[in-house]
């Protein structure tokens, strides 16, 4: 008897379903308040598009790093060693 009372579940009413309408709108809200709180600079890429632009951008960064000492601006000048391996064949 004891198994069939756990395993019973109670139907759902009108009432509890516009209850948990209520509260999902309401924490809806609440993140989105807070995602407008973030800055747009600090803010976690949340669609695929948003995800794609910031690889883009990245991507388009990296064309200008120095193949041979890997900075943006160009440090070879100023080395106290001599790069090694396939990236030193490469002209600042």
């Amino acid at each position: 008897m004891t198994a069939q009372i756990i395993a019973r579940t109670r139907p759902a009413t009108a009432d509890t379903d516009a209850a948990n309408r209520k509260l999902g709108q309401h924490l809806l809200d609440v993140v989105r308040r807070q995602d407008a709180a973030i800055p747009a600079d600090r803010r976690a890429p949340r669609t695929l598009a948003d995800m794609r632009a910031r690889l883009a951008a990245a991507s388009a960064a990296q064309e200008d790093v120095c193949p041979m000492c890997e900075y943006w601006q160009c440090r070879c000048g100023t080395a106290t060693t001599v790069p090694t391996g396939p990236a030193a064949t490469a002209r600042c």
